[in-house]
């Protein structure tokens, strides 16, 4: 095969995947296509096409909401009090050793703050 048949083929493959792209419907867009939004034309029909980008940032919105709630009802709920242990995550684990506990503690919460942070001791002049 010549070098040019393969610039050739390659540049018919890459200009399919392009009109698929923009020719595709998504249902975050409405089921309409990000060709059609971007030049204003159906990409297949020779129609104009009139989008109400309003309705379509609402119609993206419900469905981050609706992703939302769905995923922070699988979350379990637990108000922390004033000397109950917990334990504190660490980012790395020990060198060398890769399968060694990422947790230290139980360290004692000395206070729970408004927003759900705490406060925990690590030592007895120490708070984190």
């Amino acid at each position: 095969m010549k070098e040019e048949d393969f610039h050739r083929i390659a540049d018919q493959a890459l200009a399919a995947a392009q009109l698929a792209t923009r020719c595709a419907s998504h249902s975050s867009l409405n089921h309409a296509s990000p060709g059609s939004l971007a030049f204003g034309r159906d990409m297949i029909l020779n129609i104009p096409f009139h989008a109400d980008l309003i309705v379509l940032q609402q119609h993206r919105q419900q469905l981050i909401d609706k992703r939302l709630l769905r995923a922070n009802a699988k979350r379990l709920r637990h108000e922390y009090k004033v000397d109950d242990l917990v334990s504190r995550l660490d980012t790395l684990p020990p060198a060398g050793d890769k399968l060694g506990p990422t947790a230290k503690g139980p360290f004692k919460i000395t206070r729970v703050h408004h927003n759900g942070a705490v406060t925990i001791a690590l030592d007895r002049l120490v708070r984190e």
